[in-house]
């Protein structure tokens, strides 16, 4: 299961008996199987919530294909917030024109001569 041979699975155990004791050691295991399953459990559901993302989902499809020699689809950009579409103008509104620059008054022309 994590890679651990019969001897390495014997050793645990013997040092568990020591550690824990006769009477403990059944409700260790079942507390430590209770807990294994929980993390498969969770790890599966993070693992399909991944996959079902379509942005970390489908890089990782990508990523497995291009480890495999696979040819990849054409990249497909992702916008990430759809702009707002242009507002239309109002065709009852008549178009204005910008109002003329204010020219400088006598005073500020009085001032920068000094």
């Amino acid at each position: 299961m994590f890679g651990l041979g019969m001897g390495e699975i014997v050793v645990i155990l013997i040092v568990a008996l020591l550690f824990i004791g006769p009477e403990q050691l059944p409700k260790a295991a079942k507390t430590l199987g209770k807990g294994l399953r929980e993390l498969r459990k969770h790890s599966r559901d993070l693992q399909e919530t991944v996959e079902s993302d379509e942005v970390i989902g489908g890089s990782i499809r990508d990523l497995r294909s291009a480890l495999r020699g696979d040819e990849l689809p054409p990249a497909q950009p992702h916008v990430w917030n759809k702009p707002d579409p242009a507002p239309k103008p109002a065709e009852t509104e008549p178009a204005t024109e910008p109002a003329p620059s204010p020219s400088p008054s006598t005073d500020d022309t009085k001032k920068e001569n000094v």
